[in-house]
């Protein structure tokens, strides 16, 4: 046969085919479905190159012992042929390692007893050469032990075309044509091994062929094909850089790619440290999230803000957007996160800026007015304004200078949110005049909280720097109302009309708005 001549020639390009597609498949190892193909591909580059060389050695010692060397990748490539199917069909290598590595254990001391066999011959009961067609290898009659052994080892080659048979129930359309085709070229190796000695097939290094089939296939559906790779060539060089958080998932909501900012954001987000996301499913995070775990289970596309547990002030916002094949079928979910904590902290100082009076931390009074008018009526109970200015305030200024006035405007502000800061609405109407909107039961209730607050504000010591302390008093007037539709200007004329009666009348008192003069509560 002329083509033999070319033969071992034909295994090194296969070696050489093997090893390129396993360097070129390293980059997406830490990929679900991914993570041991290219060992595998390696393994099938070994086996092709050590044939080779027992094909081209011209002694028997050196041809035997890169038969031994061939023995290696042989065995080692059932089990990684089944941990390849098995990462493949669950997107999860969680106790894979560990599984790997005690089901090597008779593998490992299968390899051990054929190295060192010339010394007890239990492997082998006899060993000699074979030339078919011009090409000379070893030729080898195992013992039971090492049938034994090697049907041990070719029943992960079964297994693996029966997991991957069995996840064709739940394959896509579009998936499924691929796994047929990958499990139809998986079978070829398995069967070989039975079929070869029926067929009596008895080439050197066939058995490395019918590994290729399988490797190239998985190659191209999983590497090459366009409508499985969800990231361009360029992700590396654009994602990894970003610094919003990019985590992608597949069709069973394993996270299968995230860029280190995405890492470090899923940390924070889940309260929990982890070597790395990839592989995790993305429920262990969004169970803590209930609206975006609805979102994303249904496939659904949303933006949300959440609040980052146990950092104050920190918040992301996260974007779902639901990635497709071109034939319109959902294959995961891509997730973007950005962190909004600086856009918040500036909204916050912008929302303060524009509803709080600077000075004393208090309501100012448009926000004050907005807050008022839309402060809801409680059921059996009204709506009281107090009204209420420091009276003589302008003695004060004069007396101990502006600067001192406004620490007394300060300690007055603290004394009313104390008060009132959980039990109403507090504002500066302007200059030394206070506003505060609280529920009452009855006018005669909203009259006695006002004498009670006036009583308060006059036992309370203001300190001054260098040591000065003064006592403020404060004139009161009052409205309340029951009325829903009661306009903030209409309550607020009330109010001011009972103030202006406090005043006049001696100040430090409270005034019911729509009463007599006689209706006044005094000192």
């Amino acid at each position: 046969m002329p083509w033999m001549q070319g033969y071992p020639y034909y295994l090194i390009m296969g070696s050489v085919l093997s090893l390129y597609m396993g360097v070129n498949s390293y980059k997406h190892h830490n990929t679900p479905g991914r993570r041991y193909l290219w060992i595998l591909m390696l393994l099938v580059s070994v086996i092709f190159a050590a044939t080779a060389g027992e094909i081209l050695s011209a002694s028997f010692q050196a041809k035997l012992w890169f038969r031994n060397i061939q023995q290696v990748p042989l065995l080692l490539s059932t089990i990684f042929t089944y941990a390849v199917i098995k990462d493949y069909i669950s997107r999860s290598s969680a106790g894979l390692n560990r599984r790997l590595a005690v089901i090597s254990i008779p593998v490992v001391l299968d390899i051990l007893l054929i190295f060192t066999d010339s010394y007890h011959h239990l492997m082998r009961s006899s060993v000699g050469m074979n030339t078919v067609a011009g090409v000379s290898g070893i030729v080898v009659h195992p013992t039971v032990l090492n049938m034994a052994l090697i049907a041990y080892d070719q029943l992960f080659g079964v297994y693996a075309v029966f997991l991957l048979a069995v996840s064709l129930q739940s394959s896509s359309k579009y998936y499924f044509k691929w796994n047929v085709l990958l499990l139809a070229s998986l079978f070829i190796p398995v069967a070989s091994i039975f079929l070869l000695p029926l067929l009596k097939i008895t080439i050197v290094g066939f058995t490395a062929f019918t590994y290729l089939p399988p490797v190239l296939i998985a190659y191209f559906s999983l590497f090459r094909d366009p409508e499985l790779s969800l990231y361009p060539r360029a992700k590396k060089q654009i994602v990894e850089k970003m610094k919003d958080g990019i985590v992608l998932t597949d069709r069973y909501n394993n996270i299968i790619d995230v860029n280190e900012a995405g890492e470090l954001m899923l940390s924070a987000l889940a309260e929990r440290q982890v070597s790395s996301w990839v592989g995790k499913n993305i429920f262990m995070l969004l169970e803590q999230y209930g609206e975006v775990a609805v979102y994303y289970y249904q496939q659904i596309e949303g933006q949300f803000e959440i609040e980052v547990p146990g950092t104050p002030d920190v918040c992301y916002g996260l974007s779902l957007i639901a990635t497709e094949n071109n034939y319109g079928q959902a294959v995961g979910m891509l997730i973007v996160i950005r962190d909004l904590s600086e856009k918040k902290r500036y909204e916050r100082e912008l929302l303060y800026q524009a509803t709080v009076d600077d000075l004393t931390g208090l309501y100012n009074r448009r926000h004050f007015m907005r807050l008022v008018q839309n402060y809801a009526m409680q059921d059996g109970s009204g709506k009281a304004l107090l009204l209420f200015d420091i009276d003589d305030f302008k003695l004060i200024n004069d007396t101990y200078g502006h600067m001192a006035g406004d620490q007394a405007l300060v300690d007055f502000s603290k004394k009313v949110l104390k008060l009132y800061g959980n039990n109403g609405i507090a504002g500066r109407i302007g200059g030394e005049e206070f506003a505060v909107c609280f529920f009452a039961d009855s006018e005669e209730a909203a009259l006695r909280e006002a004498e009670t607050f006036r009583a308060e504000v006059q036992k309370h010591i203001v300190s001054l720097d260098g040591g000065l302390h003064i006592r403020l008093t404060v004139s009161i007037g009052i409205a309340f109302t029951e009325r829903c539709d009661a306009t903030f200007e209409d309550f607020y004329r009330e109010a001011d009309e009972a103030l202006y009666i406090s005043k006049t009348a001696g100040k430090n008192r409270v005034t019911l708005g729509r009463r007599p003069v006689l209706m006044q509560v005094r000192k």
